[in-house]
């Protein structure tokens, strides 16, 4: 006996419900890394360099605090040369020995020049030549170099020299004498230092 066909229509519709049911959702997709935006470390700004003073009285009181009035701690010659560490007024603060601070009077000192901050190195000012030749390799020659306090080569000693070759030896040299250098700097001056130079040919 036929089913009616209002009751095969709604049998179909359970059954699409049902096996809809019974599916599986997809699963939903992995989230996706987020770029970070990349930020410059920040930078210290490097410190000033120090400021000095040199005593030019005779012989000059320190004091506990900025006026004639309070106590003398310490005393200082002529010529002695104090790191300023701040002002009041006509008053300087001043480190003294022991790494005490205390006052003077800035008319009985007279102020340096600011001086460049210590490095410990020297850095190389001009460009060094490329050893670019034809066939096979010829050489080296080594030369250790003495640079004086104004970044020049002040005098040279030959160290090696496998080119067994005068001309280039001779031009080793002159490219090294033609050099200029920034020497370290301690104590405000810039001292002199050795340098070593290799020249491939």
């Amino acid at each position: 006996m036929p089913r009616p066909l209002a009751l095969t229509t709604a049998l179909s519709v359970v059954l699409v419900l049902a096996l809809a049911c019974q599916t599986t959702a997809p699963p939903a997709p992995a989230p996706q890394p987020v770029p970070v935006e990349a930020r410059p470390a920040r930078e210290e700004k490097p410190a000033p360099p120090p400021i000095f003073v040199r005593v030019i009285g005779s012989r000059l009181n320190v004091r506990q605090g900025p006026g004639v009035d309070t106590a003398a701690i310490a005393k200082v010659a002529k010529g002695e040369r104090l790191a300023v560490v701040g002002q009041d007024g006509d008053w300087l603060q001043v480190r003294v020995r022991d790494d005490k601070t205390g006052w003077v009077l800035g008319k009985y000192v007279s102020t340096e020049e600011r001086c460049a901050a210590d490095k410990p190195s020297a850095e190389l000012l001009s460009d060094v030549p490329l050893s670019f030749h034809e066939g096979p390799a010829i050489g080296q020659v080594v030369i250790e170099a003495t640079v004086d306090a104004s970044g020049s080569v002040a005098a040279t000693k030959i160290v090696q020299d496998t080119t067994g070759v005068p001309e280039l030896r001779d031009r080793a040299l002159a490219e090294l004498k033609a050099l200029k250098f920034s020497p370290p700097v301690r104590n405000c001056k810039p001292v002199p230092f050795l340098y070593t130079y290799k020249r491939a040919f």
